[in-house]
């Protein structure tokens, strides 16, 4: 059973050297249109480097959630500019039992709301939430002529969570968008 707490800021996250290589990375990669999520105003990606940070947070995760089980399930760059860049309320519907929202760089703030509460994130911290069971967003962009904020969403789970036991694919089940029937029938 997962015991639900009030989220938690992480400061420092990552050594200095560490945050400033994946800082560096992150800002001068390429924001391609084809990663560009018109919803949300955000390019979005992952590869190989988050997900090696990924596993470097996997013994933080599990000291602040009081789990020693949990595994990482997918994790997510995002790059919000722009007159579009929004996040509604919500509670993810995707392997996120346990939420580490990352700071990599801002132009400046953008408050995270968990449960009507704001939280305020500075580079290299982060706030530790329960993104399926919290309801979280984000109110008004600040400055989108001129501003942008890059996150990481680290999402963790345990191993009996379905993401591990039958695959991200999934998903398309719990989204409703086809039965468990099809969803076993395409495993063949």
């Amino acid at each position: 059973m997962i015991k639900i707490k009030d989220p938690e800021i992480m400061s420092n996250v990552f050594n200095d050297i560490d945050y400033f290589t994946f800082k560096k990375y992150l800002f001068e990669k390429p924001k391609l249109a084809k990663d560009y999520s018109a919803g949300f105003g955000r390019y979005c990606f992952n590869d190989s480097l988050i997900n090696e940070y990924s596993e470097k947070l996997l013994p933080i995760a599990r000291k602040h959630f009081d789990s020693e089980t949990l595994v990482p399930s997918y994790s997510l760059f995002a790059h919000y500019q722009g007159n579009e860049a929004s996040l509604y309320k919500h509670r993810d519907d995707n392997a996120c039992t346990y939420t580490i929202d990352y700071c990599v760089y801002q132009t400046e703030p953008w408050d995270l709301y968990v449960d009507n509460k704001a939280y305020t994130l500075k580079e290299n911290e982060a706030l530790a939430y329960f993104g399926n069971d919290q309801l979280h967003w984000r109110e008004k962009f600040p400055n989108p002529e001129s501003g942008h904020v890059a996150m990481i969403f680290f999402h963790f789970v345990e191993p009996d969570h379905w993401w591990v036991q039958k695959g991200p694919g999934y998903l398309e089940v719990i989204r409703g968008n086809i039965t468990e029937e099809q969803w076993n029938q395409n495993q063949h």
